[in-house]
């Protein structure tokens, strides 16, 4: 068998001839509005947890067992979350963007104000779950940046929109 020898002189990288098809821009007018409804990601991501245990004293005085009662909430809120998104993108398939985006961010309104005045500890559960399971549709909002762009402002459109 004879090995195929290389030429040395002939780059690895081959550049292509062809430029790169011009960008298409933003659709600005529409990608405004998408960005404020992923505003209400951030404000439900991380509240200040650890307030509302000292305040209905959930501890019992113990700063110790703080963290504990916070990791419950957060889990409560991302495994909630977790079972829901799908059923948000299914649904938003069947019955559109728009109603699936209103009624989630009404219902995540609702379960910010429910949390701010629970009194305790199980009721901050639920709505925190609650909070998490209407959450689910924010990936309903990345495609709808799919919906709104092409493939040559995709990437320059996701690169706006937050990770979480």
């Amino acid at each position: 068998m004879i090995a195929l020898q290389d030429d040395e002189e002939t780059p690895l990288l081959q550049r292509p001839e062809q430029r790169m098809a011009r960008t298409s821009p933003l659709p600005w007018d529409q990608f405004w509005i998408i960005l404020f409804l992923q505003f209400s990601d951030s404000l439900v991501f991380r509240p200040l947890l650890h307030l509302p245990l000292k305040d209905i004293g959930v501890t019992n005085g113990d700063e110790s067992q703080v963290g504990h009662y916070v990791g419950i909430l957060q889990s409560s809120y991302y495994t909630a979350q977790a079972l829901t998104i799908f059923h948000w993108s299914q649904l938003s398939d069947h019955i559109g963007r728009k109603p699936v985006i209103l009624t989630a961010l009404f219902a995540i309104s609702i379960s910010m104000f429910s949390f701010g005045l629970s009194k305790n500890f199980v009721h901050l559960v639920i709505s925190r779950a609650f909070c998490g399971a209407f959450n689910g549709s924010n990936g309903v909002i990345k495609s709808m940046v799919m919906d709104i762009t092409d493939t040559t402002n995709l990437p320059k459109a996701y690169s706006y929109m937050p990770l979480p």
